[in-house]
């Protein structure tokens, strides 16, 4: 046999053929057949032109949509560092038939082709490589027995290959994410075209050892490069067990991934709903939109349906909507707590609409407060009585704002079904203009406005206004910012309030206009700082205390017109006053002491204190408030945001106490004090401390049993039929999601004054090398709707997706 001469003229031809089919193939495709690329390259000329080669995987067996990992090689030139090199015991010619025989080695860059043996056929184009073939760069490790390819109509195939790859995965929420390969291996891999490969016997895993793990394998598939993969007698096995078979999976593996198809079914179980199943389809309506539909059957309440869409038409805009509804019968012998309705739940932003606007859209709407309770996922959501829907248009430019928008608020006052069950107030459609302070001509006066129009309603069991009633609003304002006169800061303002109404709790329900003049003074005297001289415990620390005088007075030309006013927004609950506010704050400030030179660290808030008090020269705001009357001013409320009783001379002391001793810790206390004693009427303390992989959150609100009424009761009503409120509630976790080993959760919302717990649930999860096991009991006893079991499970597969009912937003840490 005669050494091999030289390259034959006319194999150059052959492969720039496939060449330019092969730069079009640079999505998922086997990863194997990087390896007919290896070989091509062996029989190329260095001044070939530019070659891409690609890196893909087996992955069409998942259903979690995975990058396309690909490299890019530039033109090969002389260079030693672009060159192919090619190494072999042996090269021989015989007849039309070149052999490279014993460790055949074929190097470019980083990537590197090994084999015992290598052949060319000149006459049938066949290209055969044998013997340990591998293929290596820095991303993938694969290897054959085999490989054939025919470089003249690109068909060709590889014989038991196997290895690993590590592809660039898009970081998506809710999917577990690791540094692990995927594990790929198939028993025959056959390219029959530029754009079409077929899969027989394959198996993907992200898992070092199958039996500690999962891994899917599939009987067949098809792959249409830059489309979809077809997989075909699917199984899921975990710790080598088979645990589902899918006749048939398709996955997307386009630029842009987006396959419509059916979803895994969803599994469960409730005390109160029974076994529960679900299944939905997808439907990718195009690159910006989506569809999922989806329906679920409680075995014990009845069949239920769910629609969420989803659209990106631009980059700075989105839209997402999701609506749920079920046609509940009720438990099992009890018809009557039947909660059939619907939710809807929609938000969208556009930040460049015509004309510089931008827009808002946010919807929460539930068709009744029983079916909130019955099927909400959480406590928080199941108590909320009040539902909100907003949208609105706003442009700022310069020092003004101008909006359109119209709204709707509904608070729901009982679970009672049927209409006349709550409160809905509308503003449709709406529209305001406003203006911030801007200087008058070099003087210290500042002029600002806010004006608006739209048209009102409200409706209420024992009340309804039209469904269209005007409302127009008009308050411009003087502020005169004086300079400071002995480190006293006085800020004088004032301005007028002009509202017409199209409707009024007259008997005639006529129109009224009101007209309302405001004065305020606000008087800010010096502060009283102290930096102490020395360090305390390796800090500096630095005490301050500021005061705060705030005089009010609002005055109407006709008191009773504020009393005839429909209360719709805050802007309908202004009141005549005569008040002064005054408060006070401590803080102590501390930075960490280092030595010179090194850079200075900035201050912290350790610990502030601020109290604050209100007294009203008169306490019934001009008449406004009426025995047995359950409105609550706007003199009050702008003070706390939790009701006391009204009609004294002073207000509750508010008082806020913030503690930061460390940033693993903090503290905020509020608590109101009955001005005449009697001590605390409300408090709330939200506390976090977090050490290491543990954390603990605390949040208790109390509410006095007779202060908190916006009328003081009679002193013959039992205390018992007072409403009195001391929720408290617990989280403490431990662990983290993101690092190998276990963590949990445990939570409790419990009512002191019931006693009674509403909410129990406890997470626990074990987080493995290739994948999470997660498991959730949540317990709900609220009141004769809803007191159920429920138990949820999630299993997250590593670099794939997260399978079961127990979803990211209902994870606890």
């Amino acid at each position: 046999m005669d050494p091999l001469p030289s390259i034959p003229e006319d194999l150059p031809q052959h492969l720039s053929k496939f060449k330019r089919s092969k730069e079009d193939f640079v999505v998922r495709i086997p990863v194997l057949t990087n390896v007919m690329g290896s070989i091509e390259s062996l029989f190329n000329q260095p001044k070939a032109a530019p070659l891409r080669l690609a890196v893909p995987i087996l992955l069409f067996l998942l259903t979690a949509n995975l990058e396309a990992l690909a490299q890019s090689l530039p033109a090969i030139t002389g260079d030693q560092s672009s060159a192919i090199t090619v190494r072999a015991e042996t090269q021989e010619k015989n007849g039309d038939l070149y052999t490279l025989r014993g460790n055949v080695v074929v190097t470019y860059r980083e990537m590197q082709v090994t084999a015992d043996q290598a052949t060319y056929n000149q006459a049938t184009n066949e290209v055969v490589a044998r013997g340990h073939v591998t293929y290596n760069d820095p991303t993938a490790h694969l290897e054959a027995d085999e490989l054939h390819y025919n470089v003249a109509t690109g068909r060709g195939w590889f014989l038991n290959g196997k290895g690993y790859v590590r592809p660039h995965m898009r970081a998506r929420h809710g999917v577990m994410q690791t540094e692990s390969p995927f594990y790929v291996q198939a028993k025959i891999v056959q390219r029959l075209n530029e754009l079409t490969y077929k899969i027989t016997k394959g198996r993907v895993t992200t898992c070092p050892c199958e039996a500690t793990g999962w891994s899917i394998t599939t009987g067949g598939a098809d792959i249409q490069v830059g489309d979809k993969v077809i997989a075909r007698n699917n199984i899921f096995h975990f710790l080598r067990a088979p645990i589902l078979y899918v006749p048939v999976l398709v996955d997307s593996i386009a630029p842009r991934p987006r396959q419509s198809g059916f979803l895994l079914p969803t599994i469960g179980n409730s005390s109160q709903k029974g076994f529960t199943f679900g299944d939905g389809f997808y439907w990718a309506i195009n690159r910006s939109a989506d569809l999922t539909l989806g329906a679920v059957n409680y075995s014990a309440r009845g069949l239920g349906g769910s629609a969420e869409f989803r659209a990106r038409p631009s980059a700075d805009s989105s839209l997402d909507v999701s609506a749920f509804g079920v046609n509940d019968q009720g438990p099992t012998g009890s018809p009557q707590l039947a909660a059939p309705g619907e939710s809807i739940r929609a938000v969208g932003q556009a930040d460049h609409l015509f004309g510089g606007f931008r827009g808002v859209v946010d919807v929460d709407y539930a068709s009744s407060l029983a079916f909130r309770e019955t099927f909400a996922n959480n406590f928080t959501q199941a108590v909320t009585s009040e539902a909100r829907q907003m949208g609105f248009m706003t442009k700022n430019f310069d020092a003004y704002s101008m909006n359109f928008y119209v709204s709707r608020y509904q608070n729901f006052l009982s679970t009672t079904g049927g209409g006349g069950n709550s409160i809905t107030i509308r503003e449709t459609p709406s529209f305001s203009f406003s203006g911030m302070d801007r200087e008058i001509a070099n003087t210290p006066l500042f002029f600002s406005f806010d004006t608006s129009a739209g048209a009102v309603a409200r409706v209420q069991p024992d009340f309804s206004t039209q469904n269209f009633a005007e409302r127009f609003n008009l308050h411009p304002e003087l502020t005169l910012r004086l300079k400071p006169f002995l480190h006293f800061h006085v800020t004088p303002s004032g301005g007028v309030w002009l509202t017409r109404y199209g409707t009024s709790l007259r008997p005639d329900h006529g129109s009224i206009d009101r007209f309302l003049g405001d004065f305020t003074l606000d008087l800010r005297p010096p502060s009283f700082e102290r930096v102490f001289s020395r360090p305390i415990d390796g800090y500096f620390v630095k005490h301050v205390i500021e005061p705060d005088v705030q005089y009010e007075v609002v005055h109407s030309t006709d008191p009773q017109d504020i009393m005839d006013v429909v209360r719709f927004d805050s802007l309908d609950t202004l009141a005549e006053t005569n008040q002064i506010e005054y408060s006070l704050t401590n803080t102590i400030m501390v930075r960490k002491d280092v030595p010179d030179g090194q850079p200075i660290p900035e201050a912290r808030e350790l610990v502030s204190l601020r109290l604050a008090q209100v007294y009203y020269f008169d306490p019934t705001f001009g008449g406004a408030l009426q025995p047995g009357s359950n409105v609550v001013w706007a003199p009050t409320a702008a003070l706390t945001g939790i009701a006391f009783a009204q009609g004294r001379n002073l207000s509750p002391l508010i008082s806020v106490l913030k503690l930061a001793p460390s940033s693993n810790y903090d503290t905020e206390l509020r608590a109101d004090f009955n001005p005449t004693g009697g001590g605390v009427l409300n408090a709330g303390i939200t506390s976090n401390v977090h050490r290491g992989p543990m954390g603990l959150s605390l949040t208790d609100f109390f509410i006095s049993r007779t202060e908190s009424t916006l009328v003081p009761p009679s002193p013959t009503t039992p205390l018992s039929q007072i409403p009195s409120y001391n929720l408290l509630r617990t989280l403490a976790s431990y662990g983290r999601s993101d690092r190998k080993g276990f963590d949990g959760a445990f939570g409790v919302d419990y009512n002191f004054v019931e006693g009674v717990a509403h909410q129990v649930v406890g997470q626990a999860g074990y987080r493995f090398s290739c994948f999470t096991v997660d498991v959730e009991y949540r317990r709900f006893a609220l009141g004769a709707f809803r007191r159920e079991n429920e138990f949820r499970v999630a299993v997250s597969l590593a670099n794939v997706g997260t399978f079961g009912n127990l979803r990211q937003d209902q994870r606890l840490f």
